[in-house]
C-alpha cells in the first residue's frame, strides 16, 4: 500500500494514500477561536469550510513552521457514519513510500500518544508510525468549527 509520508518534529508519519484527496499548499487560514491548539485553522476548500488539524501541535507539541515543504492534506475521513474531508497541516510532505501490512509492529511504547497514532515501520534508517486521519478528531468538534465557520459569512 501507498502512503504519504510528512513530519511532525523530529518524526515522520505515514498516511496511507486511499484516505488522501489532495496535497494543497500551505494557504491562509481563518482563525477558530476557542478551538484547541491542535486546530491550524479553517480552510476555503472550493467554498467550504474545511477544518485544519496542525499534526506538529498533535503529534510534537509544536506548531509546523511555514516552510516550503508545509502542506496541508487533504483526507477523506468517516465521523458518526458520514463521510467528511478534514485538512491535515504537516511539514515536508514531499515524499511517499509503500509498505505492507506486516512491515508495521505496535510500539512498545504507548503512554501519552494521541488515539490517531498507530503502529511503527522501519524506514531509512528510522521508524515511521502510521496515523488514521478519522481518529484525529471528533465529530462535535469539526460540527462546532465549522458551524462557527459557516455563521461568520
Amino acid at each position: 500500500m501507498l502512503y504519504l509520508l510528512l513530519d511532525a518534529g523530529a518524526d515522520t508519519y505515514a498516511i496511507e494514500s486511499s484516505y488522501v484527496e489532495l496535497v494543497v499548499p500551505f494557504a491562509e487560514l481563518k482563525q477558530a477561536p476557542g478551538a484547541p491548539p491542535t486546530i491550524a485553522g479553517i480552510l476555503n476548500y472550493h467554498g467550504r469550510p474545511l477544518a485544519v488539524v496542525d499534526c506538529g501541535e498533535m503529534l510534537a507539541g509544536r506548531p509546523c513552521a511555514p516552510q516550503a515543504g508545509t502542506r496541508i492534506v487533504i483526507c477523506r475521513i468517516k465521523l458518526n457514519g458520514t463521510e467528511r474531508l478534514i485538512g491535515l497541516l504537516g511539514e515536508n510532505i514531499n515524499r511517499t513510500h509503500s509498505f505492507e501490512d506486516a512491515d508495521f509492529q505496535p510500539p512498545s511504547v504507548r503512554a501519552n500518544q494521541p488515539k490517531c497514532a498507530g503502529p511503527v515501520a522501519a524506514w531509512n534508517g528510522r521508524l515511521v508510525q502510521r496515523i488514521v486521519p478519522g481518529k484525529i478528531i471528533r465529530a462535535d468538534v469539526v460540527d462546532t468549527l465549522l458551524a462557527g465557520a459557516k455563521n461568520d459569512r
